[in-house]
């Protein structure tokens, strides 16, 4: 056995030569420190796969009852992504093609070459375990990220308020949030440019510091603020982040706000008209020091903000236009949870660019 072997896998074997079966076990356990587990009835297979949960499945091709190729499916049904390797003794193109069009991962011809074997399996089952780890590793970013959105209800008397994050992938750069700072809310939306992991650590930290800058009346001051934290963490990961961040005074409805670079707020007015929102600013991080502006408008009776991320526009024609689609599915929905809903409805299992957007409803 190979001396301090680093993992020790586990593979389960599936063939109804008995020798054969007891050849793999012995060479894997003795050459590549496995642990091994050999049935010699396919049928057996996936029960035996639930419950040993290995790392690699080496079966023959040919068996009664069950054929290798079939077995697979049925082993990945119970282990999915599990990689396999096929034994057969007839040398063939055709059966090389069937296995690997049967989603093999690799083709062992009989009799077995002891290293090839040895390599093939340590290797497969190498990767899959960093395939389960990263797996593992990016649900619980998940479950973070999802744990640093804002409650779902707000105490905001007279209005409506509802967002709502879907990443591209399991965890992504978008963000929303929303608190309140003494009779104010504050309110974000912001896009770090990039997807994964990465955007979503640099996310995390964009919100966290905005945070700290929630005591300063100042947006524009707080801005600068930010920039000053974030300048090097941006720098270092070569990311910045266009975003929406305003105060909102509900008693009168005057919206103070700040765009760095994003664009993507609109205010769909009780009348029927549209304000959009242009930005003055740049992004955060591009350390240029820029001067950032504060801007002013009335959130009237009956009128509604949106504020959404690019993800969104792909939802549609990938334009501006789409932001037509987002107001006719605003003004038509009962409530501001309901608009969320049915803009959300259109990224589908999965979506091109993270997806997020905020709805703020002054009611009537």
């Amino acid at each position: 056995m190979p001396d301090q072997l680093d993992e020790v896998y586990r593979v389960l074997v599936v063939d109804d030569d008995r020798d054969i079966a007891g050849y793999v076990r012995a060479l894997l356990e003795r050459r590549a420190g496995c642990q091994v587990t050999t049935v010699n009835d396919p049928r057996l297979a996936p029960a035996t796969a639930a419950k040993f949960r290995p790392d690699v499945l080496v079966t023959d091709i040919e068996m009664p009852g069950t054929s290798g190729l079939e077995l697979i499916g049925m082993v990945r049904a119970v282990v999915p992504g599990l990689p396999v390797v096929v034994m057969t003794a007839h040398a063939s193109v055709d059966y090389a093609v069937q296995a690997l069009r049967n989603e093999a991962d690799e083709f062992v011809e009989k009799p077995i070459d002891a290293a090839h074997m040895v390599a093939t399996v340590r290797r497969l089952a190498g990767e899959f375990r960093q395939l389960q780890s990263a797996s593992s590793d990016e649900a619980r970013a998940a479950e973070v990220q999802r744990g640093l959105q804002p409650p779902p209800v707000v105490d905001l008397d007279g209005y409506q308020l509802a967002g709502a994050c879907v990443p591209a992938r399991a965890v992504g750069g978008d963000f929303y949030d929303w608190y309140h700072q003494g009779d104010d809310l504050i309110l974000t939306l912001a896009d770090v440019m990039g997807k994964g992991v990465g955007a979503a650590i640099i996310a995390a930290t964009v919100r966290s510091v905005l945070r700290g800058t929630a005591e300063s009346p100042d947006l524009a001051a707080a801005m600068s603020r930010a920039d000053r934290a974030l300048e090097s963490d941006l720098d270092r990961a070569t990311s910045f982040v266009t975003l929406f961040h305003g105060r909102l005074e509900p008693s009168t409805g005057v919206l103070r706000y700040v765009d760095a670079g994003h664009g993507l707020s609109t205010v769909y007015r009780r009348d029927g008209s549209v304000k959009r929102l242009a930005t003055t600013s740049l992004p955060l991080g591009l350390g240029l020091h820029e001067t950032w502006r504060e801007h002013r408008l009335t959130l009237e009776p009956g009128d509604t903000l949106v504020s959404v991320s690019d993800g969104i526009l792909d939802l549609f024609d990938g334009t501006l236009a789409s932001l037509d689609e987002v107001e006719a599915l605003t003004r038509s929905a009962a409530d501001a949870r309901a608009a969320v809903d049915a803009i959300v409805e259109r990224a589908g299992i999965t979506a091109p660019d993270d997806v997020t957007l905020v709805v703020l409803r002054r009611l009537p």
